[in-house]
């Protein structure tokens, strides 16, 4: 259990959603920097806003809600533990784009 609590919310976000989602492409991106000055966040403020971007079969035919809500499902113990925001860009392969 150690090496889980030294292990980065990043290296825990990629683990849970390879296992989860088996994503043909899978990239998070820590974009904690980007909200700094924003309010609630501090000089001490890490590993709190990310930025993923995968494509899994699992989406397919599922509403961008339903994918959405399935990942927030799956991250809801890093919420629990200081993860404050996500952006996504999810879909499936060959999906074509908007």
């Amino acid at each position: 259990m150690e090496s889980e609590t030294k292990q980065s919310r990043k290296s825990r976000m990629e683990q849970v959603l390879t296992e989860s989602f088996q994503p043909k492409e899978l990239e998070v991106l820590d974009v904690t920097l980007e909200h700094a000055g924003h309010p609630g966040m501090t000089k001490d403020s890490k590993e709190t806003h990310f930025r993923i971007k995968m494509v899994s079969e699992t989406f397919k035919g599922k509403s961008i809600v339903e994918q959405h809500r399935e990942v927030y499902g799956i991250l809801a113990g890093e919420f629990k533990k200081g993860l404050h925001a996500l952006e996504m860009d999810l879909s499936y392969p060959n999906q074509s784009s908007k």
